[in-house]
């Protein structure tokens, strides 16, 4: 576990380096416009983003504001609640997702780098496996 904590901890770091170097924004926005983009048509609630990313409900709202400012991010009220919004990302949002996709596939690589594909399946099952174990002890 304290090699799992200490991976997430420099993962955050670099990974939020590299975004604000690249393409302007920290990683954390960049995994909220990158959920918004990747639901497709369907309009995902900032609670089901909070819940995919393990961020607070709060935490999404300050992403999603920062984003609509800048003209990211589309926000109106959904058809199936007046108490939800329905969040689409701008030609703008899309082609900024479009970057970060390069980065982050670029920050994916450096494992690949050091580890067979076979030990990154393995590394990539056995995280899953942990998340979804913590989830669960997480809920009770």
């Amino acid at each position: 576990m304290r090699y799992l904590h200490r991976a997430a901890l420099l993962s955050e770091r670099v990974g939020d380096r590299r975004f604000r170097q690249r393409i302007g924004i920290g990683r954390t926005l960049f995994l909220v416009l990158r959920s918004i983009a990747d639901a497709g048509d369907v309009s995902p609630s900032q609670q089901e983003i909070a819940d995919l990313l393990s961020l607070t409900k709060g935490a999404v709202s300050r992403h999603v504001e920062t984003a609509r400012r800048r003209g990211w991010l589309a926000v109106t009220t959904s058809s199936a609640s007046r108490r939800e919004h329905a969040l689409t990302l701008t030609p703008a949002g899309q082609s900024l997702v479009k970057d970060g996709l390069a980065v982050q596939r670029e920050y994916e690589r450096l494992g690949g780098k050091h580890m067979t594909d076979a030990a990154m399946a393995t590394t990539i099952q056995t995280l899953k496996t942990m998340c979804e174990l913590l989830e669960t002890e997480e809920r009770q």
